[in-house]
């Protein structure tokens, strides 16, 4: 299972680089396009399910795009011809399961090139202007970067910070200080 997990990240890094730097050259991409239909992706459960089936063939899945996406036609769901282009080749590979990832790559790779860094904090109240202030300064990497704090209220992280940048997570909550107590006093008995 693993190693199709690494397969489907290269292939997804494969397909975001290509799609971003086709529409990028050609000055065409549709960010909002991208956050709209990731936005319908999370809150229809049905293409959810769709999306992340592995039991579709390539027939099955390039069938399904035809019903359902159209560049012209009202009755089906509009998305421009490029987005429509990357979907049916994703469908003609059978690896349709991996587009939700692709598109949030893309939006990932616009955010670093327009050197924006968006930074999500767990906290278990509000965090105050001067915090925020620091975190910027601290991730802003010499005022290079633009930072966007984001505060997640979690009551049951005790205390603490979890900040997520990217992929990298920074857990200081005392929830997991506990835990990983928990754990070494479960191996000493």
């Amino acid at each position: 299972m693993l190693q199709n997990t690494q397969f489907d990240y290269k292939a997804v890094v494969r397909y975001s680089d290509a799609y971003y730097a086709t529409e990028t050259q050609k000055k065409s991409i549709k960010f909002e396009e991208i956050k709209m239909f990731l936005q319908m992706i999370d809150s229809n459960k049905d293409f959810n399910v769709l999306f992340k089936s592995r039991l579709l063939n390539k027939k099955q899945q390039s069938l399904l795009v035809l019903k359902i996406f159209s560049d012209k036609e009202s009755k089906k769901i509009s998305v421009s011809k490029n987005l429509l282009g990357l979907i049916s080749l994703l469908a003609k590979n059978s690896k349709l399961h991996i587009l939700e990832d692709v598109l949030k790559r893309c939006l990932e790779l616009k955010n670093f090139n327009n050197k924006e860094v968006k930074v999500n904090v767990t906290s278990v109240t509000k965090l105050d202007e001067s915090l925020v202030d620091r975190l910027k300064k601290i991730f802003s990497k010499n005022g290079k970067m633009n930072v966007k704090v984001i505060n997640h209220i979690d009551e049951n992280l005790l205390g603490g910070l979890v900040i997520k940048v990217g992929s990298n997570l920074i857990d200081t909550s005392v929830r997991t200080k506990l835990n990983k107590i928990k754990s070494a006093m479960k191996g000493v008995n």
